[in-house]
């Protein structure tokens, strides 16, 4: 498996101009692709179903190939879903800290 590192993503409370907001996890976020250091800054609605590590914790994001081969054998933090067309996306727990797999269909 390739892991290619995508960016880093930080929880904050403050607010930011954001890029985009996913609603099934009540999450708003700033696009990475557009920060020099390839950070992302997330906030969670207080109503948000995101387990309390990703909400507290920064991750690292990393491309994979396959998301299916990645999880296998991980302690999966939050299943895989669909943040934005052809784009899929897992958390895992990794010595304590969330671990965000991105897979993109080209």
């Amino acid at each position: 498996m390739n892991y290619q590192f995508s960016h880093i993503g930080i929880p904050t409370q403050e607010e930011k101009d954001w890029d985009g907001y996913y609603e099934p996890g009540k999450i708003h976020y700033t696009d990475f692709n557009n920060d020099e250091y390839a950070i992302e800054w997330v906030k969670f609605d207080a109503d948000s179903p995101m387990p309390e590590m990703m909400r507290t914790i920064p991750h690292v994001a990393y491309l994979v190939d396959n998301i299916e081969e990645a999880l296998l054998g991980r302690d999966i933090l939050v299943e895989t879903f669909s943040p934005g067309d052809g784009v899929r996306v897992a958390f895992i727990k990794h010595n304590g800290s969330p671990v965000e797999f991105m897979e993109i269909s080209k």
